[in-house]
This record gives structure tokens, C-alpha cells and sequence, in this order.
């Protein structure tokens, strides 16, 4: 008898320890890449271990007159490509980190994405104002589960 217990806890001390090793292993799978804009500078997103993350994403920042509310939109439209692509929905989105050039500009960008974002799978949200490149009013980042 004290020797089944001792296999026994032998076996529960060892399964515990190698849990955490088989869950690693899990998650060691390389990263899927989808190469950006700019692909010897960065991926435009990365699945890895159940997230996707997406680069930085603008609208056409290059047209003139140019608004934040226009911006957004063309950045959301690109975010849903790359949703689409990656196999997920706004659903699935758990934080969006957005950048605006002019905090003034907060509610104009609230006003598109308020109707872009998904009621039931309400993500985190950060805002932040940022020196933003070029004519840029805004940037978008998303993260968002996936199934592996």
C-alpha cells in the first residue's frame, strides 16, 4: 500500500512538472507571417500562440483634403482584410490601440469607429495622441484569438 502511494505520487509530482513542458511545446509552432507593405521592415501581422497582432495599419493618408474620420475608415476597411485573411471577425478583436495625430480629433474617429467596432465582442481600447509620419491622422493596431 505504501508503495502505491508512493508511484502515485511519484506520478502526480511528475505530471505536474511536465505539464508546463508539453503546454510550451504547444505554443513553440512558428509564428504564421503575412508580409507587409514594407516586408524586409515587418510582417503586416503575426499569428502565433492563439493571437494575431497586426502592424500599425492607416488609411491613404496621401489624398488631399484628407480627414481623421476618412482615415479611420480606410484603416478599419484594411483591418477587416487582414481579419478576413487571418480567419477571424471583429469578434474576435481583444485590444485595439489607436494613435491619433490630434486628440481634437477624438470623437471624429469615435464617430466611425463606433460603428465599425463589434457590441458583442467589445475589445479593449487604448488612444492615445502620437507624432504620427508623413500625413497621417491616425494609426490602428489590433489584437485578436484565434483556433491554432
Amino acid at each position: 500500500m505504501i508503495r502505491d502511494a508512493a508511484v502515485l505520487a511519484f506520478g502526480l509530482v511528475a505530471g505536474a512538472l511536465l505539464a508546463p513542458l508539453a503546454a510550451r511545446k504547444a505554443i513553440r509552432a512558428p509564428p504564421i507571417r503575412a508580409p507587409g507593405v514594407k516586408a524586409w521592415r515587418m510582417s503586416k501581422w503575426v499569428k502565433y500562440g492563439g493571437i494575431i497582432r497586426t502592424q500599425g495599419i492607416c488609411g491613404d493618408f496621401d489624398k488631399m483634403p484628407s480627414s481623421t474620420a476618412q482615415q479611420t475608415a480606410e484603416a478599419l476597411a484594411k483591418i477587416d482584410d487582414i481579419l478576413n485573411a487571418a480567419g477571424v471577425t471583429r469578434a474576435h478583436l481583444i485590444a485595439v490601440t489607436i494613435f491619433l495625430k490630434d486628440m481634437n480629433t477624438f470623437e471624429e474617429m469615435n464617430g466611425v469607429y463606433d460603428k465599425w467596432v463589434d457590441p458583442n465582442g467589445l475589445p479593449t481600447r487604448l488612444c492615445v495622441e502620437a507624432k504620427l509620419g508623413h500625413n497621417a491622422a491616425v494609426e490602428i493596431r489590433v489584437e485578436a484569438w484565434c483556433a491554432e
